[in-house]
């Protein structure tokens, strides 16, 4: 990972610094062309200032781990926040289900830490890279990593474990993100209703496998 910070002529919009709140960014690629990205905030300045965002830099590199790879101070990009949607967790719910991998391991860090005081998080990691030393861990915060392979059966079993279909009303929150077809699967296997309704689901596709996307 690389962390590049972002700062704007303009004030940034506070939506910025909620949870998960991501912006798109637009990177050159050959004969002047530009392709979006959309990248989460991972960190910003208390001052909110300046906003940070971490870039996972694969072996196969696409426009924007490149461009991170090779970023200067005082390089530009054209950026908005257009689509995003921060996770906000309701002071009444009791736990929220995370899954992702790599690519939306900033989101979950920065949900696990705007969590409410009596929420409990379980977060299930995947991917090529088991990053569960990064999250801490105690008796509010539980933390797994599932291989890629994996990852579905494993979300499937911590659901039912959780008992969060037979839930009462609101009791829940799941949020998950990273390659698109494993987030269509991990939305098949949400059943929505009383106990988890519409609203208390954010499933996100990142990136798709095999391709590169926006090209």
């Amino acid at each position: 990972m690389k962390r590049v910070s972002f700062s704007s002529p303009d004030q940034l919009p506070e939506s910025l610094f909620e949870p998960a709140a991501w912006m798109r960014l637009w990177f050159p690629v050959s004969f002047g062309r530009e392709v979006q990205r959309g990248y989460t905030v991972a960190g910003y300045a208390l001052d909110h200032s300046r906003v940070d965002v971490s870039f996972y830099l694969h072996q196969t590199s696409g426009p924007a781990a490149s461009w991170a790879l090779h970023v200067h101070a005082g390089s530009m990009l054209n950026a908005n926040i257009a689509g995003s949607q921060p996770c906000i967790i309701d002071e009444r719910c009791r736990g929220v289900l995370l899954v992702g991998d790599e690519t939306a391991f900033p989101a979950i860090r920065t949900i696990v830490g705007s969590l409410p005081e009596r929420t409990h998080a379980y977060v299930l990691l995947t991917g090529a890279h088991d990053l569960t030393d990064f999250i801490a861990a105690d008796e509010r915060v539980k933390v797994w990593y599932a291989p890629t392979q994996k990852a579905l059966h494993v979300f499937a079993k911590l659901k039912d474990k959780l008992q969060i279909d037979s839930a009462e009303p609101g009791a829940w929150h799941c949020w998950a993100a990273g390659e698109s077809a494993m987030m269509r699967a991990i939305r098949s296997t949400i059943s929505h209703g009383d106990s988890l309704p519409k609203s208390n689901v954010q499933v996100r596709g990142y990136w798709t496998k095999r391709r590169i996307m926006g090209l």
